[in-house]
């Protein structure tokens, strides 16, 4: 028997069950539709007491191992000093080295790295160690951010040179991957996240909003993520201002912009973290999607929002131009440049003024299901263990 041992600390658990939803959501399709044996090994950092930071609860909380939603996930601790990020990887590897040679010697085995630093080179540390193969996907900010700073990005090229496979999520990532790693385009593919198509998609706005105790009546835009700076939700709930009274902002997350955010929009609705099937039903009861990020990978919350019907007013970067399109139809949103409460306020009205039908963007959404990218990874993952085993 050979198997795939997903490697990465983007992943869910019994404390932080929406945590890296997304790489659960991809790998457990391939596993089911390769045929693969499949587990996780997901390092949680481990810092000592006098420099925890608050909130380190979660991370204390994680358990050694757990099965999460049928598949086994190991939760070896590394050694993590706050600031140091140039060690963090050689110390990820350290952390995760008996599991994982424990795990190589009993079967043969691929190593599937997801988020570049420090995971993938902590990934790639040991694969090399134990002469087992190897892939690699980027994310998103371990390419736009982490990459920028040499001695992490020479440590990612380092590792991208010998993986079996490296892949994006999106093709603005792809390329900002290569160019990084000093690789040829062709060597970085496209594996891009897909969308349930059965669990986001059109539903009756009436009950979705009194199911989550929205206001029946009055245009709602949507913002789905964590509440950082990064995100420009503040500039939605700018651009929001300028509406009628009975338009609101219906926010899903947390983090440390909440405070902005209400500021400059205090009627905005916060519902904090939610899983995933309270997204799709905020989806259905929604008017308009709304991300106005400096930047992304591949931005699951819009695919997500167009596939249950919601036209989506967002910015040029990252994949978001390859969902939506250079220059998107009036029916399907708009994309408007970073921190511009002018353009987001204009798209807005527009929509509200103007609501597309819903069948028509969900339309839209349908080619972005996971039967293509399931596909070419399956085949990926077949060959790598193939290698192996000879």
């Amino acid at each position: 028997m050979s198997r795939i041992v997903t490697f990465t600390s983007l992943f869910p658990s019994s404390v932080a069950p929406t945590h890296g939803l997304f790489v659960h959501d991809r790998m457990h399709r391939v596993a089911a539709r390769g045929g693969f044996a499949w587990q996780v090994v997901a390092p949680v950092p481990d810092v000592v007491w006098p420099l925890r930071p608050a909130g380190w609860r979660c991370g204390r909380a994680t358990p050694l191992g757990e099965a999460w939603e049928g598949v086994e996930v190991a939760h070896p601790r590394w050694r993590h000093w706050p600031g140091m990020i140039r060690r963090q990887a050689r110390a990820m590897a350290a952390g995760a080295r008996a599991m994982v040679a424990a795990l190589a010697a009993r079967e043969p085995i691929v190593l599937d790295a997801h988020y570049l630093w420090p995971d993938g080179v902590a990934a790639a540390t040991l694969a090399r160690e134990l002469g087992i193969p190897y892939t690699l996907t980027a994310r998103g900010t371990d390419v736009n951010v982490l990459a920028q700073r040499p001695a992490l990005r020479a440590r990612i090229a380092e590792a991208a040179a010998s993986a079996h496979g490296c892949f994006a999520v999106s093709g603005a990532l792809a390329a900002r991957f290569a160019e990084a790693a000093g690789l040829p385009s062709s060597r970085v593919e496209v594996a891009r996240n897909g969308v349930d198509l059965a669990r986001f998609r059109p539903g009756d706005a009436a009950t979705a909003r009194a199911a989550l105790e929205l206001p029946a009546c009055g245009f709602l835009v949507l913002c789905v993520g964590r509440l950082v700076a990064s995100k420009g939700f503040v500039t939605a709930a700018k651009a929001m201002a300028a509406l009628p009274d009975d338009a609101r902002l219906v926010v899903i997350g947390e983090g440390p912009e909440r405070g902005a955010i209400a500021a400059a929009l205090p009627s905005t609705i916060f519902l904090g973290p939610q899983p995933p099937a309270r997204v799709a039903l905020a989806c259905q009861a929604c008017d308009a999607l709304a991300l106005p990020s400096e930047r992304e990978g591949w931005p699951n919350v819009v695919t997500e929002a167009l596939a249950s019907g919601l036209p989506v007013v967002a910015t040029p970067v990252g994949g978001i131009p390859e969902i939506l399109g250079e220059a998107p139809p009036p029916w399907l949103g708009a994309l408007c440049p970073v921190g511009d409460v002018a353009a987001f306020g204009r798209a807005f009205a527009a929509l509200a003024t103007s609501p597309p039908a819903r069948a028509q963007v969900r339309a839209h959404a349908e080619r972005f299901g996971w039967d293509e990218p399931v596909a070419r990874l399956c085949d990926v993952f077949r060959a790598a263990l193939a290698r192996r085993i000879v």
